[in-house]
């Protein structure tokens, strides 16, 4: 069965894609603090929610959900604040953590992962965190309504079609590029945990990154840019 995507166009779209893949956000951000505190699997499970959460922008965008919400100024200043405020959530916590690990020498997150009980659990929060962070995310709805039809060819039909597959490109992309950063930081954490006064530099700096984008998108308005 023939794909309805026009090759020229795909081209150019890979090229695209990839670029943008590379360009750091929170998803990168979560997929490398969850890497490096508690290792590959988590990273990976990270990726996994993050997927999930792709898939699913492609789907709302096919069907013309997400193309509802750009259009409506109340649903998307409700997603635009949600997703801020989890963000600012996710760094309030992390600085908490670096404080925390600053002012007891609490033990790094990755003692005791042996415990299996104590491991599902952890596996769950962090897939459920990497798909609220991925879902809460207007940018992605823009890029989808803004982008992604800049790459679909009409005259091959199932326009619906070609943008869910244009969507996934994405997702398998990304997917393959956060799973490379889970496994590169995963080989690298132990060593950066050895020592407590990294551990907590990095909590700092993950807790700082993470305010910023939570700040920059209660800035981002309806203009794709």
């Amino acid at each position: 069965m023939t794909l309805p995507l026009d090759p020229h166009l795909l081209y150019l779209y890979l090229i695209a894609v990839c670029v943008l893949v590379l360009a750091p956000g929170p998803d990168f951000l979560l997929v490398l603090t969850r890497s490096v505190a508690d290792g590959r699997r988590a990273g990976v499970i990270a990726t996994l929610g993050i997927s999930l959460g792709n898939v699913i922008h492609a789907l709302l965008a096919a069907v013309g959900v997400s193309a509802l919400i750009a259009a409506s100024p109340a649903l998307f200043d409700a997603l635009r604040y949600a997703g801020g405020a989890y963000l600012a959530w996710i760094g309030a916590r992390s600085l908490w953590s670096a404080v925390a690990s600053r002012a007891d020498g609490a033990d790094s997150p990755m003692a005791g992962a042996s415990d299996s009980t104590r491991a599902s659990v952890r596996d769950s929060v962090v897939f459920t965190q990497a798909l609220l962070t991925n879902l809460l995310n207007p940018k992605i709805i823009l890029f989808q309504l803004a982008f992604v039809p800049q790459f679909v060819a009409p005259e091959l039909g199932h326009v619906a079609v070609q943008i869910f597959l244009l969507g996934n490109l994405i997702t398998l992309l990304g997917a393959a590029y956060l799973v490379g950063v889970a496994a590169l930081c995963a080989g690298t954490a132990r060593r950066l945990l050895s020592s407590r006064r990294m551990k907590t530099a990095l909590d700092g700096l993950a807790g700082v990154l993470f305010l910023g984008f939570a700040l920059r998108l209660l800035l981002t308005d309806r203009k794709f840019a």
